[in-house]
């Protein structure tokens, strides 16, 4: 007895294939941590400020398509002061 079935076109992985992971996105974004004062000379007399503090972080999403998979990630890219000054 012959079965006949048509196959599918859709790709059915292997346990044992690797991945193919390619960027599919880059994601910014700026989140307020905090603020610190320091101080600073200006015409011999000391004087302080507050400074802002942000970080921006950064999402990559990559995506597989052998499985269809997505995975992403996130890290701290910069931290950003508001004022110019010597830590």
């Amino acid at each position: 007895m012959i079965l006949s079935a048509e196959s599918s076109m859709e790709r059915t992985p292997l346990n044992h294939e690797e991945h193919d992971w390619k960027q599919s996105s880059v994601n910014y974004q700026i989140i307020e941590v905090g603020e610190h004062k320091f101080s600073y000379w200006k015409n011999f007399m000391k004087r302080s400020r507050t400074c802002q503090i942000s970080h921006r972080v950064k999402t990559i999403v990559y995506y597989c398509d052998i499985h269809g998979h997505t995975k992403s990630v996130t890290f701290l890219d910069k931290v950003i002061h508001s004022e110019k000054h010597h830590e």
